[in-house]
């Protein structure tokens, strides 16, 4: 014969299902208040809603300058230099017043216009190092 596999109701006395309910309602409860008093997270600016009509942004890797940057903050406004070194070393500038974005030890982001890419990108490939200048805020 086999084993029967309904089983019968267990008996539960009234008070016990009454605290079972009450917990449900309460867990619910704070569970739901917790949600909607949740604060939103607002999420930080994008890179290209922080850039200005017509400018770009642009890595310029620190194995590309001559010298370590300068202490820079977000905000911070460069003058660059492009050098060639060798027997006829010369040096042209190439950007005015660019605006720093962010900066680490491996590259430093700098928002940049037209000109200014065009003659970063053409010194970098003619082979020259490049240097920054901090320009004060006085």
């Amino acid at each position: 014969m086999l084993p029967a596999l309904t089983t019968t109701r267990r008996y539960r006395p009234p008070r016990r299902a009454l605290l079972g309910a009450l917990a449900f309602a309460l867990t619910a409860a704070g569970a739901a208040s917790s949600l909607s008093s949740s604060p939103t997270v607002e999420r930080p600016a994008s890179l290209a809603e922080v850039l200005r009509p017509a400018s770009w942004a642009m890595t310029i890797p620190t194995a590309w300058l001559v010298a370590p940057a300068p202490r820079l903050r977000s905000g911070d406004a460069l003058d660059i230099l492009a050098v060639h070194p060798g027997d006829r070393a010369f040096t042209v500038p190439v950007a005015y017043a660019v605006t720093v974005l962010s900066s680490d030890e491996r590259a430093l982001v700098v928002e940049v216009d037209q000109d200014d890419a065009i003659a970063l990108a053409n010194a970098r490939g003619g082979g020259m190092l490049l240097v920054t200048l901090l320009r004060s805020t006085r």
